[in-house]
């Protein structure tokens, strides 16, 4: 039996052609706001915080360029020029380093003993900052909800103060650097330390590579003796239940703590940079961020940080 003919030429030429729809900012925003009023419920349905007004910010909102650094710098001149200085911290300062984290928000580190006064500045200023519940997208055993977080008015920008207690990092001048867009950021060995001391492995390693660190250079430059901080583990534990943890509270790895030196010589070492690059591996980098014979990211002119 003869196959019928089809002819697929004339087929797409009689095809009528879809209406093609651009999504536009103006859909997002009427988008957004149908779901603040019209919120869905039930529980087979999942709701993304990414939509959450804690992230996006309301309706109207403009989303800055470059990251917010401008105003950022702005919240910088606030408090240095009330005497308290500040360092970036989290992803801020990761991406400082040269990793490929993604900005979410911009976290502050102050002064313990100033934090309440970092506070005051801008619950004072209604008029440009408002003060705002934490962020749908906070991290799982994060502490950033129990501390002062703001949104820029009319901008889908949020800042988060921290206590130096909470970041483990020594806040003071001479611990700071500044990039060319003049935002402080914590000197390469003190944000490496508090990552160590904390614990923070997902985020020491992204630093290990955004700089390609090495054993070498955590001898010259790191606090190597001793034992990763199980007292700041303690501490922060007892934060966030708001009294005093239990042992089943507390980490369990703070019964028996890791060697800083231990810790350290297993991150950096060759296979291990070469692990995390996983099936992305590429002869040509050295680490998951680090092209060989590339420079110190810093060096490069970069407006978002």
């Amino acid at each position: 039996m003869e196959s019928p003919h089809i002819d697929l030429n004339e087929s797409l030429d009689d095809a009528l052609p879809k209406p093609v729809h651009i999504v536009t900012d103006e859909d997002m925003v009427a988008f957004r706001e149908q779901q603040r009023l019209n919120p869905d419920a039930g529980p087979d349905v999942f709701i993304s915080p990414l939509g959450d007004v804690s992230v996006q910010g309301y309706p109207n909102d403009r989303t800055p360029q470059h990251n917010g650094v401008s105003e950022i710098l702005g919240v910088v001149q606030i408090l240095e020029g009330a005497g308290i200085p500040c360092c970036m911290v989290a992803e801020p300062a990761l991406i400082y380093y040269g990793t490929g984290r993604v900005m979410v928000e911009w976290i502050m580190c102050v002064p313990t003993d100033q934090l309440e006064a970092a506070a005051a500045l801008f619950r004072a200023k209604l008029d440009t900052f408002e003060p705002f519940r934490p962020s749908a997208l906070s991290r799982p055993q994060g502490m950033e909800h129990l501390f002062p977080r703001f949104k820029f008015d009319g901008l889908r920008l949020f800042f988060i103060l921290m206590s130096a207690q909470a970041c483990h990092i020594p806040c003071r001048p001479e611990n700071i650097e500044y990039s060319p867009t003049g935002l402080p950021y914590p000197k390469l060995p003190i944000f490496a330390q508090s990552l160590l001391d904390t614990r923070n492995f997902v985020d020491l390693e992204d630093l290990i590579d955004g700089m390609n660190l090495t054993l070498d250079w955590g001898m010259e430059n790191l606090d190597l003796e001793g034992t990763i901080d199980a007292d700041w583990a303690r501490w922060k534990a007892n934060l966030l239940i708001g009294g005093q943890a239990s042992e089943d509270q507390v980490p369990g790895w703070c019964a028996n703590p890791m060697k800083r030196l231990d810790a350290w010589t297993e991150m950096v070492s060759d296979d291990a940079k070469k692990m995390r690059q996983g099936h992305k591996y590429l002869p040509s980098y050295e680490t998951r961020f680090w092209k060989r014979g590339q420079k110190d990211p810093r060096l490069r002119k970069r407006e978002y940080c």
